[in-house]
């Protein structure tokens, strides 16, 4: 929906207008049907306006004509309201220019800058595409084949390259900036829109609102974009891995009925696979692999750089062969997708696993030969147990052929309910594996402890208890520590929108969690200060500079604590 005050584009069924808060009526959709008095106007003397492209919250873009080279181009005139502040216009002419030094074939070329109206209007001449974005594509040609999504993600990847090169930072990547061109051979090519113009709206502490309207589209914001952070081209492959995800299951990784919720989902919620989205698309795993690695919410996580994910895109859409040619939904068997085990390796490994667990308890309950003795380890070792009954006497001559499993002693194996089906043996090569050798290991490590005097094996038993309790241990400080980054960026979140009191309980619920964490108490001390508790905000600074000996703002917070 488009704000009929300033022009901005806003999720369906949106409430208030994510730019300018106006309240929004679902029947009318902008500036539709209304009239527009640039229409036929002659900018500069120069470039006749003909008709109206599009329009997002920055501006409106028009087809025109250069008239003294009769030549097409588009022009693009800043909102009134976006264009009066002094500080965008400033950078508006800085950002034109840097824009203008990308010559790559999928960016958008930027050709001139001007002011009209004694300096009130401000715009912009660029290439004029004859072509949808890849938003009408999607809508209108429905699932693309691997291939094709490679070729037009790539095309982008290729232009980003660039301009990260240049230090050019996007900022505002979403499938309305990328135009698909297609050349008189009938060839695709990706163009990326408003290079370096989202810098413009960049202010310090915060990149989501400012002079009126948001810098970037909630549904394709990285996470430190939304938290006001300082952003690099990794940014930029976040909203890469939304598009793609886009482009593989018809939606973007999280949306809302708000902008503030879509952008707390960016911060907080894991990414559902594309393949669980739209299981009927049949996507292909390599291909989900690259998106995924691209929505890590932790930057440094990601493709270090726009060529390494291009390269991986690339030998996804290669690994598929001929199916990359055929459209996602179309084809079930993918061989790039781990195969799950052949049944008869499944109850291979299975039996192995049981035959192994079986030895080990025989040994370690009677490990002694009927005269009393215990049994050396040649004799053990000679025994031959093996997984396939393939070991042929034991010490006494007895044919394990003919054995009584009554006289197995399997008590506290407790084998109910195992399905040989369900055992995950993926990556696991049973196939000519030493079972025999392993179970005479596992005996051999019991008689060891016997030998040693450790009697019939306690401290394996306290080893194994453990064991157990640290792995217990370990997975609840994991579980904790993700409860507190949740509750964190909720924290951040709040005091983005200035409801204090929400953020501190949510910092302080962190704290209780990561008591050791300085991020946090720093916030914390943010929080109270706004909220004019400055005791409060005092003792959480203290905690910060402990836990943070070698902070770099540590002048700035001591002079705080001080009073200055």
């Amino acid at each position: 929906m488009r704000c009929p005050d300033c022009g901005a584009k806003n999720l369906p069924h949106a409430r208030e207008c994510v730019a300018c808060g106006v309240e929004l009526d679902e029947e009318h959709d902008g500036h539709e049907g209304e009239p527009d008095d640039r229409l036929g106007r002659v900018l500069d003397g120069r470039y006749r306006v003909d008709d109206v492209l599009g329009e997002g919250s920055m501006g409106r873009v028009y087809a025109a004509t250069q008239l003294d080279l009769d030549a097409e181009v588009a022009v693009k005139i800043l909102h009134p309201h976006v264009a009066a502040d002094p500080k965008v216009a400033k950078r508006f002419h800085r950002e034109a220019r840097t824009a203008s030094r990308l010559t790559h074939p999928n960016a958008l070329r930027v050709f001139d800058f001007g002011r009209a109206d004694e300096g009130k209007l401000l715009y912009l001449v660029m290439e004029l595409v004859d072509g949808p974005d890849l938003h009408e594509l999607v809508d209108t040609e429905g699932p693309l084949t691997p291939r094709r999504i490679g070729s037009l993600v790539g095309g982008v990847l290729e232009a980003l390259e660039e301009a990260h090169d240049a230090g050019i930072v996007h900022r505002d990547l979403k499938p309305e900036n990328v135009l698909v061109a297609t050349d008189h051979q009938g060839r695709e090519h990706a163009k990326v829109c408003d290079f370096g113009l989202a810098k413009l709206v960049e202010a310090e502490g915060s990149a989501i609102t400012v002079t009126g309207f948001v810098c970037g589209t909630p549904e394709y914001m990285a996470p430190e974009q939304a938290r006001g952070e300082a952003l690099d081209g990794r940014s930029d492959l976040y909203a890469i891995g939304c598009l793609l995800y886009l482009l593989l299951t018809g939606e973007v990784p999280f949306k809302t009925s708000s902008a503030l919720g879509t952008i707390t989902e960016h911060l907080t919620k894991p990414v559902e696979p594309p393949s669980r989205r739209a299981p009927d698309r049949h996507i292909p795993f390599a291909l989900e692999r690259v998106c995924l690695r691209a929505l890590r919410k932790d930057r440094d996580a990601r493709f270090a750089s726009a060529a390494e994910m291009r390269a991986a895109l690339d030998a996804a859409v290669v690994a598929l062969g001929p199916l990359a040619d055929r459209p996602l939904g179309s084809f079930t068997q993918d061989p790039t997708r781990p195969r799950a085990p052949t049944p008869w390796r499944t109850i291979a490994a299975f039996t192995a696993l049981v035959a192994v667990a079986t030895v080990a308890i025989v040994v370690a309950r009677d490990p002694r030969g009927p005269d009393g003795s215990a049994p050396s380890r040649a004799a053990t070792r000679d025994a031959g147990v093996s997984a396939g009954g393939g070991g042929a006497a034991d010490a006494d001559g007895a044919d394990p052929e003919g054995a009584d499993p009554e006289d197995v002693d399997t008590e506290g194996v407790d084998t109910e309910g195992v399905d040989p089906e369900g055992v995950d043996t993926e990556g696991v090569d049973t196939e000519g594996a030493d079972t025999e050798g392993a179970e005479r290991l596992i005996a051999r490590d019991v008689l060891d402890e016997r030998d040693a005097g450790a009697g019939p094996g306690p401290e394996l038993r306290d080893a194994g208890r453990r064991r157990v309790a640290q792995d217990a241990g370990a997975r609840a400080a994991e579980g904790a520590a993700e409860r507190a980054q949740t509750l964190f960026e909720e924290g951040r979140q709040r005091f983005l929108v200035n409801d204090v009191a929400g953020a501190i309980t949510k910092f302080e619920a962190a704290a209780r969690l990561r008591p050791r964490d300085a991020e946090i108490q720093k916030q914390l001390g943010r929080a109270y200060m706004r909220a004019g508790d400055v005791d409060a905000a005092r003792r959480a600074y203290r905690r910060y500079l402990e836990l943070a000996p070698n902070a770099s703002d540590r002048s700035f917070i001591e002079r705080i604590l001080a009073g200055g």
